[in-house]
Order: structure tokens, then sequence, then C-alpha cells
């Protein structure tokens, strides 16, 4: 040893001095200890919806436990549920969504499914895809939105008053909703600093010439496929269209907040109350997230374009003694079902009325806020735009079967092979 080295001093280690925390720690299900602030950062990593959806089947899967005597951590229940869905006349679709929660959940809880309930799980769901696509009476597969393409979207925004407060704000959420083929969600979390308009050089492919164009630069900062957050883009090229244009009419909604001195830091797309005050100032239920008070949200999108949709005529408006109806047959199937003797005519009940409830509501269409997504895509598919650049658009990845739901697999009539037999008319 040299000099220069330090020489430990002798006798115990220095005491460590402990802090308290203002809160006490929590205990989570299948995890154990945390802290408190770590439990509140674990819970809101989960989206809303999502976490609603699993509460909504985890209570569900423990009231059928506690109705029929199941333990919820016994071997085969998840199963005898899900046959018990099937009985009552929930599609496939339905039984899916369960059975991934449950098994997640049971994960969780530290009481996961063994190999043999996951494969007779399974089964139980193709066999019910199979009893839909063998039943006459109903359309298998699940209920989709309708895409709306541009000839429908200029009916509906024609049939908003644009110059008034609403009618800009709305006209920017549909038209931006539609070109950046958004889920609902999408638009409605995007701040003012999130949009940029820009100028850009555009290379024509027949002439080869170079033209300068409008363009808008739309930053997504988190999305259901981007849960880390890690940011994506979309650019969207102004059409000439002045009526369908989105950089046009976020223009308008941008002067309107100029005009009420709210163009300052915040959500982009604000509430508007019945007296036509804007954001913060709307009166009615506000976000609970206090850094987005004010902006709207994905059901505001939703409801936006529902409206423009019934009022453009794409979609029927039910009048009061249809609603009436619909509910009043809904009441007794419930109470009929309740009445049952056994467990077995209950969900015969329910299926009957779940299946006549399925075939009304497929006979018609359904345009809802993922409509703007669908019609986009299927615009720009069908106008021979390769599959892999309209995904990087929608934030899909080339391969994913998502996003193979959205092309229109049928060929043009031109396209159809039978014509090429000699024998057509």
């Amino acid at each position: 040893m040299t000099s220069t080295e330090l020489v430990p001093a002798a006798g115990p280690a220095p005491a460590v001095r402990r802090r308290a925390r203002a809160e006490a720690d929590v205990h989570l299900p299948g995890i154990g200890r945390v802290t408190a602030s770590a439990a509140r950062r674990l819970h809101s990593a989960v989206p809303r919806n999502s976490k609603s959806a699993r509460d909504s089947r985890w209570s569900a899967y423990t009231t059928w436990c506690a109705t029929y005597g199941w333990e919820e951590d016994e071997p085969n229940s998840v199963l005898g549920f899900l046959d018990d869905l099937a009985d009552r006349g929930h599609p496939a679709t339905t039984l899916d969504a369960h059975f991934g929660t449950l098994r997640m959940l049971r994960a969780m809880y530290r009481t996961p499914l063994d190999k043999a309930e996951i494969k007779l799980c399974l089964a139980i769901v193709s066999q019910r895809r199979g009893e839909e696509a063998d039943d006459p009476l109903v359309e298998p597969g699940p209920l989709q939105a309708d895409g709306v393409d541009l000839d429908e979207m200029r009916l509906m925004v024609r049939k908003l008053d644009r110059t008034t407060v609403r009618g800009k704000r709305d006209a920017a959420v549909l038209l931006l909703d539609w070109w950046m083929a958004g889920r609902a969600s999408e638009p409605a979390r995007l701040n003012l600093h999130d949009i940029k308009f820009t100028t850009v050089k555009i290379t024509d492919p027949a002439t080869g010439e170079k033209s300068r164009r409008p363009a808008l630069i739309v930053k997504i900062r988190r999305s259901k496929a981007d849960q880390q957050a890690r940011g994506q883009e979309v650019r969207i090229l102004a059409p000439d269209d002045q009526e369908l244009c989105p950089l046009h009419a976020l223009r308008e909604w941008m002067d309107v907040l100029a005009d009420d001195g709210q163009l300052t830091p915040g959500p982009l797309l604000r509430r508007i109350d019945k007296h036509g005050n804007i954001g913060a100032k709307a009166a009615g239920r506000h976000t609970k997230d206090e850094k987005r008070r004010g902006g709207i949200t994905a059901d505001t999108v939703n409801d936006i374009v529902k409206t423009a949709a019934r009022a453009a005529k794409l979609t029927p408006t039910p009048t009061p003694e249809e609603r009436a109806a619909e509910a009043l047959a809904a009441r007794e199937a419930k109470e009929a079902a309740e009445q049952a003797s056994t467990a077995e005519e209950s969900n015969a009940i329910l299926k009957a009325w779940r299946t006549t409830r399925r075939a009304a509501r497929a006979a018609i269409r359904r345009i809802t806020g993922h409509s703007m997504r669908r019609g986009c895509i299927q615009a720009m598919l069908d106008a021979g735009n390769p599959a892999e650049a309209v995904a990087v658009h929608s934030r899909h990845s080339p391969r994913s079967t998502a996003f193979d739901a959205y092309r229109n697999k049928k060929l043009t009539w031109d396209q159809n092979p039978t014509a090429t037999l000699g024998l057509a008319a």
C-alpha cells in the first residue's frame, strides 16, 4: 500500500437515514409490493378504454362464477364461462376478446390457465365461429363500420354551417380525421404544436416537372399502435378541392381560436358549449386531465362523425318509436330470461333476442368514428397506391392482419374473369 491510498476508518458503518413516504406502499395482485407512485403510473400506463374493457370482462366472469358455483381459479372455469357466452348468442369475436383478457389476468393473479384448458377454450371459440357461419339468420363476422369515401365526405361537410364556430371546428375534425386515416382518439389528442403547415416540392410522374404544393405535417405522439409513445408523422398534401381540404379547414378553425384569444399552447380541437364558448371556458364536464382541459375526446369525434352522417342521410335516424321498440324488446327478453326455470332456457331466450337485434343492425349502414380511417385507407388502395405506402400513412405494419382487413378484395367488374369466357350478354 502506498502513502497516497486511503485507509478505511475502523468502526461500524454510518447509519443510513430512512425517509418516510407521504403515501404508504401498496400491494398489487400478481406483482407484490410497489410504491404508491409506481402503482399510479402502472394504472395510467393502460389506456382508459383497455382498462374499462378488462374490468368489464373480469366482472362478467366473476359474476358468472358466483352465479353457477365455480371458483375463479378453478380449472375449466374459463372454459365454462366462454361456453355460456356462446349459449347466450355472443359472437366469436366477443368470446375471443374475453378469453384473451381472462387468460392474461389469470396469469397476473398467479393462477394461469394450463395448456389443456387453453386448447379447449380455443376450440370453443372456433366452434362458435363455425356456428355463426352456418346460421342463415345473421351475417357472420363482426359488425364493422362502413368506410366513408370522398363523395360522401363532401355530403357530410356540406351539412355543416361553416360560418359558425361549431361548423368550422367540426369541418376541421372530419377532414383532418379522414385525410390522416385517423383513429378517433388521434385527432382528439393533437395539440396546437403537433401540426405544421409547410410547402413541399412535388415531381409530376408524367412530365418530370416539379411544382410546389401546400402540405401538412401531423405529429402523432401516441396511439393504439404506439403505446411506447415513440411518435409518428403523417404527411398530407393539400387537395385542389378547397371544400375537402384539411389545411383550409384547420386554418379557419385556428382563426377562430385567434379571434377568441385562444391560439395558445394546448389541445388543437376544443370543446364548444351551446352558447358558443370555446375550450376551458365552455360549460359542462371537462376531461380529467388538467393539461387537456377544454379539449375534445374520442367520443366527441365519434359523435361529430355520426351526426354529420345522419344529416347527410348516409345512415338512418331512428325514430322515437323505433328507439322505444328496441328498448322494450331488450327489457322483455331480459325479464323472460330472469324468469326462466333453467339456465339453458334463459340462454336460449337471450340468444334469440341477440340474433334478431344483430340481424337488424347488419341490415343498415353503420358509420362511426372509425369510418374515416376505413374510408381513407380503402380510397388510397382503390386509387392504385402500393399497399406498403398506404400502410405507412395509416401507421400499420404491411404484414398486419388488421391492415389486411381494410382491403377491398373484390375485383372490379372490368377485371372480372367471367367476362373473358365469351358468353356475356
